[in-house]
């Protein structure tokens, strides 16, 4: 199954990658290669195997000139969210308040979470379109939710204001939430160089 012939697809798929990675080190870690390749890359690349570039949206912040030329590709939107430094909530903001007005709902990606699958994804997005683009779906692997997470319209608003290290779920209701069974990647992200190594391990 593919998207990339669709037009004006409902869904914006936002990949944050503006982050300092504080708890890795100096290095960006989403310049670290897994796969043989940077990680920012491991997760682009699974994204673009499925949707048409106009369907992506990735923020960038810290060391933007470096992840952007990572990412070399002139057909998806790039926004440099110079607010970075006070947190996850600014580059959300900033992706809502870039949305085209068709856009029913938001698929919010982690960059550093390089074994999220196209499968998952697939099935994510239909769950989403199931429940006519009203509901927060939500991925499980066992016990534990990860991401990415789907939020519908309605929630826009709210996002639009989130601000310093504030992320989406903050501001998701209970009601709204349909979790759907996925694999490990959904909660496996980098942020160590203890991550990186087990990633290289165990996958």
């Amino acid at each position: 199954m593919t998207n990339k012939k669709k037009v004006n697809h409902p869904i914006k798929k936002i990949v944050l990658a503006a982050g300092k990675s504080n708890r890795f080190g100096e290095k960006n870690k989403l310049s670290e290669i897994i796969n043989g390749k940077p990680i920012i890359n491991n997760i682009v690349d699974t994204l673009l195997k499925i949707y048409a570039p106009s369907e992506l949206t990735i923020i960038v912040g810290h060391e933007h000139k470096i992840i952007t030329n990572l990412i070399n590709n002139e057909d998806i939107k790039i926004l440099e969210n110079v607010n970075y430094e006070k947190g996850i909530g600014t580059s959300i903001s900033l992706a809502i308040k870039n949305l085209e007005t068709f856009i029913q709902g938001v698929m919010i990606i982690p960059a550093d979470m390089p074994y999220i699958t196209d499968t998952d994804l697939i099935n994510l997005e239909k769950k989403f379109l199931k429940y006519n683009c009203e509901k927060v779906i939500m991925p499980k692997y066992n016990s534990q939710t990860g991401n990415p997470v789907i939020l519908p319209r309605n929630y826009f608003i709210m996002l639009k204001g989130l601000k310093d290290d504030f992320g989406a779920k903050s501001l998701i209701r209970k009601k709204d939430i349909i979790k759907f069974k996925t694999g490990v990647g959904t909660i496996f992200d980098i942020d160590t160089k203890d991550d990186l190594v087990k990633a290289k391990t165990n996958f």
